[in-house]
């Protein structure tokens, strides 16, 4: 009877431990749609209001960071963008704050881990800018490069200037002294690679051609544009050195 006993109290610990991860999470997912479902009904009404829930959105995210890195990669235009990098120490969370016009204003957050397993969050704010506004890019997917100083992440980003003026990049992170950074890792003492569009300079059949990282991210083609932003049907190669990437 030993045994049986055993097997039905690990049996039913597992199960409640499961239900309770489920529930954790399905109270998270119940929380942002909440957030959105306001500001869609709000967001042609009151700006401020708009910009306010936005900032929930944000304590909603710190408030589940931990339960973040258990969810899966999401792509959902009207929710999240939710980026995890493969050794889940790093993740990206992006949303529409529906705050833009033609110029979509995305908001990202970044949630990663520091060396004794503390979950932290940061928002990704572009400090070049005065006032200082987010980083309008929302990141689909994180490359995640091992060095001789610990990983380097890659987060490939989308954004628009308006509907004719796509952007992309192509942005560093790393995690030192359980703060995240953004090296400088590219040619131009640059932390990213940006690359910008204009359709109205492409052919009617024409595809915008996207930043391709290979060979598990240590070698970059990132396409150029012509004077008049269309596309010159050339890419420039990089290829990382160990500690940075330099012209092929």
């Amino acid at each position: 009877m030993k045994y049986p006993l055993l097997f039905l109290i690990i049996t039913l610990t597992l199960s409640t431990q499961a239900q309770t991860k489920s529930a954790k999470q399905s109270n998270f997912y119940t929380a942002i749609k909440k957030h959105f479902n306001l500001i869609d009904s709000i967001r042609f009404v009151d700006f401020d209001l708009v910009e306010a829930e936005n900032k929930k959105i944000g304590q909603t995210l710190n408030q589940y960071k931990n339960e973040i890195f258990k969810l899966s990669n999401v792509t959902d235009y009207d929710l999240l963008y939710i980026s995890k990098a493969s050794d889940n120490n790093f993740c990206l969370v992006s949303w529409d704050t529906r705050m833009g016009g033609t110029m979509i204003e995305f908001a990202t957050m970044a949630v990663y881990k520091t060396t004794n397993g503390a979950v932290k969050t940061k928002m990704l704010i572009d400090t070049s800018e005065d006032p200082p506004e987010n980083t309008l890019m929302h990141y689909d997917t994180i490359y995640s490069i091992k060095t001789k100083q610990g990983n380097l992440y890659l987060a490939h980003g989308f954004g628009q200037g308006s509907t004719a003026l796509p952007w992309q990049e192509l942005r560093a992170f790393k995690i030192v002294n359980n703060r995240l950074t953004n090296p400088i890792v590219f040619p131009k003492k640059e932390h990213r690679i940006f690359v910008e569009f204009d359709t109205h300079e492409f052919g009617e059949d024409e595809r915008i051609p996207t930043i391709k990282v290979r060979n598990t991210g240590k070698e970059i083609l990132y396409p150029i544009a012509t004077s008049k932003e269309g596309f010159s049907g050339k890419y420039q190669a990089l290829v990382f050195s160990g500690t940075v990437y330099k012209v092929k």
